[in-house]
């Protein structure tokens, strides 16, 4: 009997999830197709799927007294419906599953806009809620339409677990196997329900070469009816570098079970910038969507961008110098003439704080790129603590690791001169860096401009 291995006073079972779905498709793995967002038109019945560990698997069968019990909260709380049963846990089950809905077999004759929850009892003890939404649009969701949003751009960048703040991220197309940690989609809507505040519900799959699901990411949210544009970011993978293997990756966007979109990308040996085509279900071909602009830009383009910042006369007259310069070697260089000196991209920037230094060296990067002399074009910004280690044999590694990151780029060294502080202090490695820094603009591989401020 269940009395010799639980206690009476013991519960029976632990409880596990409390889902919602409205399709009655069976997917893989005993699942359904759960979701918290529907459209009115497109909805019958709403369920809800109670699920439990069984205490007694593999000891006996016992009965368990359930009831759900769905609310309306539209204006105040109502009482929608209230399912009480009795089941049967076999012993052979260790998961128990219960499902049960409400509503009318006909779309969009029960269900109305507004919030809804369902309530989960087990042996008169309330042990979960799930709250669900019903949105309308005004109109019938037909195929291949989406009276709801419209996809504006969809970008790819790396990670830690608590994400990167906007202006710091850096866009790729490939990463790198052993320097990735989370692959973040930076995912922009146009919303096209701005008549009204609603949900938006979207479901970011991240799917391997073989088509295995690597992760999947929901993110819900609550949209304004004054917001024109909906940003929202889903991320997957590990803070530990490695969690990502050298393949070729699909990330794919799902919302009210109806595909948006689907970014491919690559896990090779090291990162490539930029922006990649997005596969969209109306198109056949891959279209880039609001490509980074920048990377799209020309030299006169970019040149024209530098000239339109605030004042820094001295500063655009001795760049715009420096670029014709430069041209004037390349050419040199195209006819024929030996220059006894490579072409040098690096700089020292002087000025205070706030006067511009950061944002001339991302132009730096854009008019090197432009020219020919980097691959990348990208800024890679650091400053002593990110260079100089408390230890004996620490420097070295994160002054190398930084110039790998900004190789393709621009080493940006903001307070370069806190890497000098004294000629007598042995326990400072500031020396250590200068040194590794003068090594590789002298005789290093190249495709790096390092600036320092």
């Amino acid at each position: 009997m269940a009395e010799e291995y639980l206690h009476p006073e013991i519960k029976k079972f632990k409880f596990r999830e409390l889902k919602v779905y409205a399709s009655t498709e069976w997917l893989a793995d005993n699942k359904k197709k759960y979701r918290q967002v529907f459209d009115r038109y497109e909805t019958t019945y709403v369920y809800a799927e109670l699920s439990f560990y069984n205490k007694l698997f593999d000891v006996e069968d016992w009965e368990v007294e359930v009831e759900l019990k769905c609310y309306s909260m539209k204006k105040s709380q109502k009482l929608l419906c209230s399912l009480p049963f009795r089941r049967k846990v076999s012993k052979y089950d260790h998961i128990m599953y219960i499902r049960e809905g409400w509503g009318n077999k006909a779309e969009g004759a029960f269900w109305k806009k507004g919030t809804y929850y369902w309530e989960a009892w087990v042996g008169g003890e309330k042990v979960a809620t799930k709250y669900f939404y019903i949105e309308e649009a005004g109109q019938e969701m037909l195929p291949g339409e989406n009276p709801y949003l419209d996809v504006q751009s969809l970008k790819l960048y790396e990670g830690p677990y608590d994400d990167v703040i906007e202006d710091e991220r850096i866009y790729y197309k490939t990463f790198s196997s052993e320097e990735t940690r989370y692959i973040y989609v930076e995912i922009s809507l146009r919303n096209l329900h701005n008549d009204k505040s609603w949900h938006c519900e979207l479901f970011t799959k991240f799917y391997n070469d073989a088509r295995e699901l690597k992760g999947q990411v929901v993110r819900l949210q609550r949209i304004d009816k004054r917001d024109d544009l909906i940003r929202i970011t889903a991320g997957w993978g590990s803070n530990v570098k490695g969690s990502w293997r050298k393949d070729r990756y699909t990330a794919e966007i799902v919302f009210m079970d109806r595909l948006l979109a689907v970014v491919p990308f690559e896990v090779a040996e090291d990162f490539e910038q930029g922006v990649g085509g997005v596969l969209l279900p109306n198109r056949q071909s891959p279209v880039v969507l609001a490509p980074d602009e920048g990377f799209n830009q020309t030299f006169e383009e970019v040149m024209v961008k530098l000239d339109a910042l605030i004042g820094l006369d001295a500063i655009k007259s001795q760049v715009l110098d420096h670029a014709k310069y430069i041209q004037f070697l390349q050419l040199r260089k195209e006819k024929g003439f030996k220059e006894k000196e490579e072409i040098n991209v690096h700089s020292v920037f002087i000025g205070n704080p706030g006067t511009g230094k950061t944002t001339v060296a991302k132009m730096m990067g854009l008019l090197y790129k432009k020219m020919g002399l980097l691959t990348k074009g990208h800024v890679h910004e650091v400053d002593r603590v990110d260079l100089v280690g408390e230890y004996i044999g620490q420097t070295a590694p994160k002054v190398k690791e930084a110039i790998e990151k900004a190789r393709g780029g621009v080493l940006f060294i903001d307070e370069a001169y806190a890497l000098a502080r004294s000629n007598d202090d042995s326990k400072d490695f500031g020396r250590e860096v200068i040194e590794i820094l003068v090594k590789e603009m002298s005789n290093g591989p190249g495709d790096l401009a390092v600036i320092v401020a």
